[in-house]
């Protein structure tokens, strides 16, 4: 019995040993495959190369011919451009001042939306203090290329805030009698000269 037990314990151990042997052996071997075809410069000029040269001319395709999306959104920042435009469920707003936003001065700007989209009420109210609502009035509408023009004027109360944050309000409402609210942000500043 304990010769049995001890040729079992010698089996075991050369079990493990050979086990082991093996196991370097092939993760040796596994190590030079790879260094020798990574770095052969015919593997490397006969398939990575032209590879790599064939995913970077598909990413400049598709970069250069890929039109840029447009998100939808329903509120803009009117920026030094003096206009801003917000596209949402197919229709497209945009407010354009005709003259620099200023306080205590009357402002003309166009609003112009789809033929088949009417404008319900539209006003001005501050976001960084209470001015009430300041209500945008339209002067006249006129049809442009599938689109309706609202030339409207509006002015802006002025308070002890040199620095005011507006937001013109704009509902409209279309064909289908469905109202839609639309929000376009803009910023005065009494410290700034013109």
């Amino acid at each position: 019995m304990r010769f049995n037990n001890f040729k079992i314990l010698f089996l075991k151990r050369k079990i493990k040993r050979t086990c082991q042997l093996s196991f370097f052996y092939t993760h040796l071997t596994a190590i030079n495959f790879s260094k020798s075809v990574i770095l052969n410069p015919t593997f490397f000029a006969r398939i990575l190369l032209p590879l790599l040269v064939f995913a970077a001319a598909i990413g400049l395709f598709l970069n250069y011919t890929d039109s840029p999306s447009i998100k939808p959104t329903k509120q803009c920042n009117i920026d030094l451009t003096q206009e801003c435009v917000v596209f949402d469920n197919e229709q497209q707003i945009s407010v354009r001042f005709l003259q620099r936003i200023e306080v205590e001065e009357e402002l003309f700007l166009t609003i112009t939306v789809p033929n088949n989209t009417k404008i319900k009420k539209m006003w001005v109210q501050g976001i960084n203090m209470y001015m009430g609502k300041n209500a945008v009035l339209s002067d006249s509408v006129y049809a442009q290329k599938l689109k309706k023009v609202y030339n409207a004027r509006l002015f802006l109360g002025s308070c002890s805030e040199p620095a005011m944050k507006w937001q013109l309000i704009i509902q409209t409402i279309n064909k289908h009698q469905s109202e839609q609210s639309w929000f376009f942000n803009f910023s005065t500043d009494r410290n700034k000269k013109s």
